[in-house]
């Protein structure tokens, strides 16, 4: 069988007791669950790569954590960013590179397309060597789950990008962007077999030397020489991580049942059980099928719980089998992995210190490790553990016996066909060239780690880093037609907001300069257009809400929906332009608990108040035609008091503004967003707030109304010139069909109410409140000559027209509630 799996984190599969290795080990142990608040700076990175007193002297990832393909390329990007804009790299540097790994390729472009005269040193014959061949899978960011965005199979780099694949075609395509790029970048020189021999200081400058006699000074290094081979002791397998002769391979298991022994506690050795003990191992799709046995977002909130308040290099065992098993056998996980399992290897485990430690290897790992495990013990796998310090490994006739290690307590002899060694590389023998300069880098990085261990966060693409280098990228080296191609993307993506579905976290996420949060708040008021581009269909959102806020946004917000969920928003938006791409560079952000009808809400009240501002200014309104300045006045005075009020209860600004806009036969349906309706609306809130000047009246929720006054009265103010269902305001005529007491209606003149002489047609006990006379004919402020005219007069005259209209309602109660009592 072919191994296939995943890049891996070297020095964490360190055990602390090697030799020089506990400080840094525990320095880096512990990964908290989420992302920190910390935020780095472009000094930040300088330090971290940096040793005091060889200033010129840069070493790129070197002991931070996750050293991985992907994360040695963004620690180039950013560290020459931050040199270049610190004006620390000076024009006249001629600076050398070594190293033709993945740090050190993307290290020399950065510099190239930055005008430095720069020179790349590898021993090999070609860049990217050691993945050359390998069929090893290469994702760029599946070691960081529970993170969102883990799953993504891009890699998202402004060049040298990549997507999941086979160390081969990966290595293959990025070494020739490199040449193709080099041939454009006449100060980039590749220097190939060149082994670096010793590096010192000469004044100012860095001498190199090379195996090959030759030397060469310049003014800075970056060191990016890899990390050398893996730990070995005694006689115990060798296997290169990037070759194809590796763990079970069908050439090693020629006489089943073979046994094994895998020694360490680190990605590395947690893939290696993985492979060991599942049928046809595959990381990526086995990881994917995993995290597929899970309901939303289950998983990660148990595993996050599980972690929370755990102290670095922490026994996780004891907490999963108390918190994390329950789940999986609940949910028939262990079910599930159990056909999966082989039986044909007999496999012992062995770790100095605890199998499932805090840091020391990457969350999913650990939790599919401990679930296989358990699966085994269900299905009567034998697994063994050993522990201790593995100190020599014996090549006997009959097998390898690792030498050190107790099961129970008791020294353990047993000999097996393959003993793999998973301690992390030797880095101090591929550093000797710079042994002085290694050694002390490392003996600062325990200090400033220890300082800031946020330093040694997995660090992610910024977007202003990968702005910086895409446009040098696309100005420089791309050709003409694509150059012509990408000139707006860097513009469209900050003018984006990609909403998708995260298969990790089983989460709503975002990528954008600006939030969704931020947006819906600014609404119309947004400094500049953004679309948001929808990857999820309309289920997984508030999408009805979401088309109001766009409308009401006025272009504002523009919604496009993604190729693969075309078909599911057609319905909703059937002329919306179709997004032709889902990307961006900024980074996955969870969609937060947002009410968008709140916010729709929220702008319809602004512009409302920004059509009365211009009708104070003009002295007129579109629909009610001029109005007096002393109306005018006293009506923005009112409305400062209402605002308050409404911004304050989100519920009763609803409410309110649901029937202002419309009348339904039983309830109002909201506002749909339609800016071209604003200017009715206006109009129909200034006719209520006028009216109130002679009839005091407040917000309210009522059943058929938005406003309430004389303690009892219920009153309905709208714009509405129709029914919600079709049907004509004018075909309700009778007091029964508005069950209100007032009417204020701004677009409907000829709205008449009428009713017979006995108005109270209920029967029972007509009762002594205001409520007995529901039925009498309300008092009406319609839009017609009447109420236009006293508008524009003054504000006593206004006065009085209202106060007028209310005297005869209160008449009219008083007389149904006589004629009924009497």
């Amino acid at each position: 069988m072919l191994r296939i799996s995943l890049e891996i984190l070297k020095w964490e599969n360190n055990e602390p007791e090697q030799a020089g290795a506990a400080p840094l080990a525990r320095a880096l142990a512990f990964k908290a669950p989420m992302a920190p608040a910390f935020t780095e700076t472009l000094d930040d990175w300088i330090t971290a790569s940096t040793l005091p007193g060889s200033d010129g002297l840069y070493f790129l990832g070197t002991f931070e954590r996750r050293i991985t393909f992907y994360s040695q390329q963004v620690r180039a990007f950013r560290l020459i960013r931050a040199l270049h804009e610190r004006g620390i790299l000076k024009a006249n540097d001629t600076i050398a590179v070594v190293g033709g790994g993945a740090a050190g390729v993307t290290c020399a472009l950065a510099l190239g397309l930055l005008d430095y005269d720069v020179s790349l040193y590898d021993p090999a014959v070609e860049v990217l060597q050691l993945q050359s061949a390998s069929p090893r899978l290469l994702h760029p960011h599946i070691y960081e789950w529970p993170a969102l965005g883990s799953l993504d199979k891009s890699a998202g780099l402004p060049f040298l990008d990549w997507s999941q694949d086979t160390g081969k075609p990966i290595a293959k395509r990025l070494a020739a962007d490199f040449h193709s790029y080099k041939a454009m970048l006449p100060k980039l020189i590749w220097q190939q077999e060149k082994r670096l021999k010793t590096l010192e200081k000469s004044g100012t400058e860095w001498r190199l030397t090379f195996t090959d006699g030759a030397t060469r000074i310049v003014q800075k290094v970056f060191l990016a020489m890899g990390f050398g081979d893996e730990r070995t002791v005694g006689a115990a397998d060798t296997y290169d991580y990037w070759k194809e002769r590796g763990v079970g391979t069908a050439a090693v298991e020629a006489n089943p049942p073979v046994t094994y022994l895998v020694s360490g506690n680190g990605d590395g050795a947690l893939t290696d059980i993985l492979n060991l003990l599942i049928e046809g191992f595959e990381h990526v799709p086995f990881t994917e099928a995993f995290l597929g046995y899970f309901n939303q977002d289950v998983l990660r909130t148990t595993i996050l719980k599980a972690y929370a308040g755990l102290a670095p290099e922490a026994d996780l065992e004891p907490v999963f089998e108390q918190e994390v098993l329950s789940t999986f056998r609940e949910r028939g996980i262990l079910d599930r992995l159990v056909p999966q399992l082989r039986t044909d290897r007999l496999l012992t485990i062995n770790s100095s210190g605890p199998l499932f430690s805090v840091g020391k290897a990457a969350q999913l790992n650990q939790s599919m490790v401990f679930a296989v495990l358990h699966a085994a013990k269900q299905k009567g796998v034998v697994v063994r553990r050993t522990s201790g310090k593995i100190k020599n490994v014996i090549n006997h006739p009959d097998g390898l016996q690792p030498v050190g290690i107790t099961l129970g307590g008791a020294a353990f002899a047993d000999r097996f066909n393959h003993v793999i060694l998973r301690h992390g590389p030797n880095k101090e023998e591929r550093y000797q060239p710079a042994k002085e300069q290694f050694e002390e880098y490392e003996r600062v990085s325990n200090a400033r780690f220890a300082a800031k261990p946020e330093l040694l966060y997995p660090p992610t693409l910024d977007a202003e880093t990968y702005t910086v280098f895409f446009e040098l990228w696309r100005q420089k080296l791309a050709d003409g037609a694509r150059r012509q191609q990408l000139a707006g993307q860097s513009a469209h993506e900050a003018s984006t907001i990609l909403i998708s579905w995260d298969v990790a976290t089983q989460t709503l996420v975002q990528r954008g300069k600006t939030t969704l949060e931020d947006l819906v708040i600014q609404g119309e008021t947004a400094a500049a257009p953004i679309a948001v581009q929808l990857e999820v269909p309309p289920d997984k959102l508030d999408a009805d809400d979401l088309i109001r806020l766009s409308k009401a946004s006025g272009g504002k917000i523009t919604l496009t929906p993604g190729a693969s969920v075309q078909e599911a928003w057609k319905s909703k938006l059937p002329v919306a332009a179709v997004a032709t791409a889902a990307a961006s560079r900024y980074p996955y952000r969870v969609v937060g608990a947002i009410s968008f009808s709140e916010h729709v809400d929220a702008s319809l009240v602004r512009q409302l108040e920004s059509k009365l501002v211009a009708a104070q200014m003009l002295g007129k309104c579109d629909t009610l035609g001029n109005i007096a300045p002393g109306v005018m006045a006293a009506v923005m005075a009112t409305w400062a008091d209402w605002r308050q009020t409404l911004d304050a209860l989100p519920d009763l600004r609803r409410a309110f503004l649901a029937w202002l806009g419309n009348i339904g036969p039983v309830a109002a349906k909201p506002w749909s967003g339609d800016v071209t309706a604003l200017e009715r609306m206006a109009g129909a809130l200034l006719l209520i707030l006028a009216t109130h000047l002679g009839e005091p009246l407040e917000p309210a929720s009522v059943p058929r109304g938005n406003l309430r006054f004389d303690k009892n009265g219920q009153a309905l103010g709208s714009a509405a010139d129709t029914l919600d269902d079709g049907g004509l305001l004018t075909e309700w005529d009778m007091p029964e069909h508005w069950d209100v007491d007032a009417l204020i209606l701004s677009r409907s003149s000829e709205v008449a109410v009428t009713g017979p002489d006995d108005t109270i047609l209920n029967a029972g006990d007509p009762g002594t409140g205001l409520d007995v006379a529901r039925r009498t004919k309300p008092a009406i402020i319609r839009n017609d000559a009447h109420w236009r005219t006293a508008l524009r007069t003054d504000l006593p005259g206004w006065i009085v027209a209202v106060q007028e209209e209310f005297r005869q309602w209160r008449e009219r109660q008083d007389n149904d509630r006589n004629r009924v009592l009497i």
